[in-house]
């Protein structure tokens, strides 16, 4: 009798051998190629899958074939953190090939969900084959194909020490519930799939065949499974996480490491939908066409801390101390709330990276208004983040907040910098001084703001290459500010240069007043050409070259107005010497304004010569320019040769 309950007990799995020897060979040589991700993986094992459970078995055989249990952190305080989460998801897991029973469950349901059958994790405890209950929980999976619930465990579907390591192992592939319960049982007793569910007690203190036995009897009152799951399938994830905790707590509700769970459950769904709106806001940074719908963002980033609130309020009700110091290693309100305020400021810098990357239509001013005010909520954002943010525990979040506000604050004042250029390259003269002196004290702001967040980024290893990307464009955008805040200067004072130039009455005051500042803009030019020229490397050159070509060209347009405003004053000293009989005197002071015109156009040749060889300007337009040289040149020389 006991071989023929041994032949039926086997006969099963001997048949489900046969039955998908083809798929299991199949998925066995699955090339590394198709697992670059959960996708391709999934699309891969369905390849030779005719049917649902084809597929189920595609995904089983895979898993335990390939993944191996390994967990690295069973004796550190590292179980159960945030980083432990994340090193028991899916894609973690298909790229480490190895995981815990958590992980195995996780990338099954990962890759059936891909397939478009239902999956869900079921946690609960199990039952070792000497009877012993371990203190952990366990982990599997519940997948539904043919329209009906299956159990699948695939981390005790890992072939053991002895066994064929290529063979599948059929002991935990669509076991019968009746014979799953044996050694698991779910915290949520919907999911044994059991008409008559077996409670904890009996779990605990019975053995295979009394709990067979006990399967055995007609129940006093069927529980209906499957209505209870089509319903709470019908649910959204918040209902579906209540009711559920309805379910657990009336069958479990002095079962700490239950409560403990489904915290842990509450927590997931925190821990998912936190990393969704993460990915969701870095997409808006990075791609300018993608648009968040903000109200939709801010009620799902609110989500996250009633989740967060109803796993805290479950572990508060642990009383073991090994449980109360598990329970810790969770976020607090303080780091959830710093979570969700770096999603809003996400949020917004994603605005700020669409709205400043579609403003080539609109005026400076509504496009500055704009920006401005998207930086300032993303600001308040990330302030009230770092209020309760520890970066020693959380220190990513506090990286991506200095990521994104150092890239806001330094293309902000970058676009400030742009159209001060196209200002002076537009010849906008009024009250241009003013205007660079304020929108400068605003970008000399943002760079500074840039740099203390940039410089935060480098204080802890690696330093990334986009932190030293950053420290150039700083420092590039304070040089060319530099260059417009000088060119500036030159420009306030055409109007003025021009009508004294022009006008029949010559002011020798005015222009001893122009030459004074003239000579001042001269002398800053040339500091900073020195400087830039000095400190020049590591910088980037094409970013060097112009940046020298236009203070070159400044410095010709600058001492050919000096030139220019020296000849004029020339001519009007010798347009009055000859009224007055020329003295001596006279003579040598119009000499002196001549030979100031000589030293002008020299300069005024060699700042044309270093345009010339940067290759950005045309030759006609440099011997054009030139010949205005010569001109002046030339005009000064016969001035001479007529006061001897």
């Amino acid at each position: 009798m006991k071989i023929i309950s041994l032949v039926c007990l086997l006969f099963p799995w001997l048949l489900h051998s046969q039955q998908f020897s083809a798929i299991d060979e199949y998925s066995l040589n699955t090339p590394n190629s198709r697992t670059r991700s959960v996708e391709k993986l999934a699309q891969h094992l369905a390849e030779e899958a005719d049917t649902e459970v084809e597929k189920l078995r595609a995904v089983y055989a895979w898993i335990t074939l390939n993944i191996r249990y390994e967990d690295n952190y069973a004796t550190t305080n590292f179980w159960a953190t945030p980083e432990y989460t994340e090193e028991q998801s899916a894609p973690n897991v298909l790229s480490n090939r190895s995981a815990v029973c958590q992980g195995y469950a996780n990338l099954f349901c990962a890759l059936a969900k891909e397939l478009a059958l239902p999956c869900e994790v079921v946690t609960g405890i199990v039952k070792d084959p000497d009877g012993s209950i371990p203190r952990l929980g366990h982990a599997w999976v519940v997948a539904k194909a043919d329209g009906y619930w299956r159990l699948f465990d695939p981390t005790w579907g890992v072939p053991g020490p002895g066994s064929g390591a290529y063979t599948v192992n059929e002991r935990y592939f669509m076991t019968p519930p009746e014979r799953f319960v044996i050694n698991h049982l779910p915290d949520d007793p919907a999911w044994q799939l059991l008409e008559k569910p077996v409670a904890e007690r009996l779990f605990r203190t019975s053995s295979a065949s009394e709990i067979s036995e006990y399967l055995s009897e007609t129940p006093d009152e069927k529980f209906a499974f499957q209505d209870t799951l089509d319903h709470w399938l019908s649910l959204d994830a918040v209902q579906q996480m209540l009711n559920m905790e309805s379910r657990v707590l009336q069958f479990n509700g002095g079962n700490e490491r239950a409560i403990f769970s489904l915290g842990q459950n509450y927590w997931g769904l925190f821990y998912d939908l936190h990393r969704l709106l993460d990915s969701l806001a870095d997409a808006s940074i990075l791609q300018d066409s993608f648009q968040l719908d903000t109200a939709r963002f801010l009620q799902q980033a609110d989500l996250l801390e009633q989740y967060h609130s109803r796993a805290r309020a479950l572990f508060d009700r642990m009383e073991t101390p090994e449980r109360r110091a598990q329970a810790e290693k969770f976020y607090t309100p303080g780091d959830v709330a710093a979570l969700r305020y770096k999603l809003i400021g996400s949020m917004w810098t994603g605005r700020f990276e669409m709205a400043y990357h579609r403003h080539a239509e609109l005026s400076p001013d509504i496009q500055l208004d704009e920006l401005r005010g998207l930086i300032t909520r993303a600001d308040s954002a990330y302030d009230a983040a770092e209020r309760t943010l520890d970066c020693d525990k959380i220190y990513n979040t506090c990286l991506e907040i200095w990521h994104n506000r150092s890239l806001v604050y330094i293309q902000f004042a970058q676009r400030e910098v742009y159209l001060l250029e196209r200002m002076l390259m537009e010849k906008q003269s009024r009250n241009i001084s003013q205007t660079v002196s304020i929108m400068g004290a605003e970008v000399r702001s943002f760079f500074q703001k840039g740099a203390a967040d940039v410089h935060q980024m480098t204080l802890r290893p690696p330093v990334y290459a986009l932190t030293r990307e950053r420290q150039a464009s700083i420092q590039q955008g304070l040089l060319s500010l530099r260059s417009c805040e000088i060119r500036a200067r030159r420009a306030e004072i055409m109007p003025s240069l021009e009508d004294l130039i022009s006008n029949q009455t010559f002011s020798q005051q005015k222009a001893e007043t122009l030459l004074k500042k003239l000579a001042d803009i001269q002398a800053a030019l040339y500091q900073f050409i020195d400087s830039v020229e000095n400190n020049s490397a590591g910088m980037d050159k094409d970013f060097l070259q112009n940046l020298l070509f236009n203070l070159q060209y400044e410095t010709f347009a600058l001492q050919y107005n000096l030139g220019t405003l020296q000849y004029r004053k020339a001519w009007y000293l010798w347009q009055q010497a000859r009224r007055n009989n020329a003295t001596a005197g006279d003579k040598e002071n119009i000499r002196a304004a001549a030979n100031q015109v000589f030293a002008a156009t020299r300069e005024a040749y060699n700042a044309l010569n270093a345009v010339a060889r940067s290759g950005q300007i045309s030759n006609a337009h440099i011997e054009q320019r030139k010949q205005q040289v010569n001109k002046l040149k030339d005009a000064a020389q016969q001035l001479l040769e007529a006061i001897r």
